[in-house]
């Protein structure tokens, strides 16, 4: 029997209660997906972005996808060595990258850690935007269809990414594609997606969710894993973190 499969959702720098969190589930009994943004949202200073990305990378039996909070601290770090856009940056409020970031709860620990560690810049480069597992499950990030228009296959999505990752300045293009929420509202919209890819469901991060265990939609074919896990990035006034289980669970097998 194949390892039960353990989805971990959006961290955002928390990585203490990563760790907690997965002290339920050893790394030999599972097999674990990360979902990306492990960056933005941590204590400020304490590189918890960077040291749960570390996790992740060090975890047996486990794979990871790239999410905008990723990209946004590489494109951050390529600035800081000197690379501009090929474009402006769009203009938000605040309009500056770096102010942005910042206000988006960016960690400068986080960022001199990556910039300090090689080998972890180069795992983060790496990661595919998107995972095809044997089953039929499509492992994403966003709950967003833009992935299709990336590529034909989900390796043809990947090599994309990846030449982006790989030429300077190609960061600032890659993190434009990953902020769509909610595309999979229409079920015809998800099934033309699931038949471009060739796949069962989807499963995201992303779009935040209120529930005590991860949201599913459409008989099974969208999961979402986004339960509001860091306890220092509450998004409103008083809002609470939500519990463990909802960003971090099992995802039950596939019949058929």
């Amino acid at each position: 029997m194949a390892r039960p499969l353990l989805v971990v959702g959006d961290v955002q720098g928390d990585v203490e209660r990563l760790e907690v969190a997965l002290a339920d589930y050893p790394e030999e009994d599972v097999d674990t997906v990360f979902l990306g943004d492990f960056f933005q949202g941590g204590l400020p200073g304490r590189g918890g972005g960077a040291a749960a990305a570390r996790l992740a990378r060090g975890r047996r039996n486990s794979r990871a996808v790239l999410g905008n909070h990723d990209l946004f601290l590489l494109a951050v770090l390529e600035r800081r060595r000197g690379v501009q856009p090929p474009e402006p940056w769009q203009a938000r409020s605040p309009a500056d990258l770096e102010e942005l970031w910042l206000h988006r709860r960016g960690d400068w620990a986080d960022l001199t850690a990556v910039e300090e560690d090689t080998g972890l810049e180069a795992w983060l480069r790496g990661l595919p935007f998107m995972i095809l597992l044997d089953d039929g499950t499509l492992v994403q990030h966003t709950d967003d269809d833009m992935y299709a228009s990336l590529g034909d296959s989900v390796d043809a999505v990947n090599a994309t990414a990846h030449a982006w990752l790989a030429t300077p300045g190609g960061v600032f293009t890659a993190v434009r594609t990953l902020f769509g929420r909610r595309a999979f509202v229409e079920r015809r919209r998800l099934d033309l997606y699931l038949d471009h890819f060739g796949a069962r469901r989807v499963v995201h991060g992303h779009t935040p969710h209120w529930e005590d265990v991860p949201t599913v939609d459409h008989d099974g074919r969208l999961w979402g894993f986004d339960g509001r896990f860091s306890r220092y990035w509450p998004r409103e006034e008083g809002e609470l973190t939500g519990p463990i289980g909802a960003t971090i669970a099992l995802l039950p097998r596939l019949g058929g």
